[in-house]
């Protein structure tokens, strides 16, 4: 072999190593089996931060299921619990002590009442209009800021949790498919706000995990891309078992330290660590 030749192996084997980003396999760990009925696409989960037991909901109209599940994924609310609003992103907010939702299209955001189980019985708008950049847009509530945030492209767009406003000035960038052995090209002009095909484009997740804020899912290679709010690198990826489906819209959340992807076969949220 001819130096030359050795140094073009050696420079494209270390730039294919400082390239690479790592993987992790995700394994499944939970499974909330949702109630019969109607319904394809799984919409989100959350969890109430009193009780610590988990709310999964199917999305599409106001009539499907939402249940309860407690933390060995038996599910304790009754089968015939619905939604009562067409809704797709759901949080829990520990200072009104109840969860918020934000709607399909112009419905806007509601807040349930819960009774003393912890069973909503009652929802009601808080701001009207659609307050999300697509009809589909899944929120993800960030308790350390107060602020809720929805995917549009590769932006996640920043609203106040208390008003419901847009607050421009929070909104992030995720750099997609760049990290901090790769970045982007100096002075790099993209459309922050195209719509990316071989991702989720509902949802993204919010997580909380310092330089690893934002996930958002790669249904072409089946992973889950973490990203640093600071700086909008991606900082892991995360290989989704072969079994468990992946969707270009909704079907995708984050909740206590699970990843979770619904699974409309088996009409079961799967939660992955």
């Amino acid at each position: 072999m001819s130096l030359h030749t050795y140094l073009l192996i050696f420079f494209a084997f270390t730039l294919l190593q400082i390239n690479a980003q790592p993987v992790r396999q995700l394994r499944p760990i939970l499974e909330f089996k949702m109630p019969r009925g109607e319904g394809d696409n799984g919409g989100t989960i959350a969890i109430n931060l009193k009780n610590r037991n988990y709310y999964a909901t199917i999305a599409g109209k106001k009539t499907y299921s939402m249940a309860i599940f407690n933390g060995a994924g038996e599910m304790i609310s009754p089968a015939d619990l619905v939604l009562l609003y067409d809704i797709r992103g759901l949080w829990y907010h520990p200072v009104q002590k109840t969860f918020f939702a934000n709607g399909f299209g112009t419905i806007g955001w509601v807040k349930y009442t819960i009774d003393d189980a912890g069973i909503p019985y009652d929802a009601n708008p808080v701001f009207e209009g659609q307050r999300q950049p697509f009809p589909q847009s899944v929120g993800q509530f960030s308790q350390k800021e107060n602020l809720v945030y929805f995917l549009k492209g590769s932006s996640a767009l920043a609203f106040d949790a208390v008003t419901g406003n847009p607050v421009p000035e929070k909104n992030k960038l995720l750099r997609i498919g760049y990290n901090r052995k790769n970045p982007p090209p100096p002075n790099q002009n993209i459309d922050s706000f195209s719509v990316r095909a071989d991702y989720n484009t509902t949802t993204l997740i919010y997580t909380g995990i310092p330089q690893s804020e934002f996930g958002m899912l790669n249904i072409k290679t089946k992973e889950i891309e973490l990203y640093g709010a600071a700086d909008g690198l991606m900082s892991s990826r995360l290989k989704i078992p072969e079994e468990v489906p992946v969707k270009d819209k909704l079907n995708f959340a984050f909740c206590n330290n699970f990843y979770w992807l619904y699974d409309n076969n088996k009409r079961s949220w799967i939660g992955l660590r």
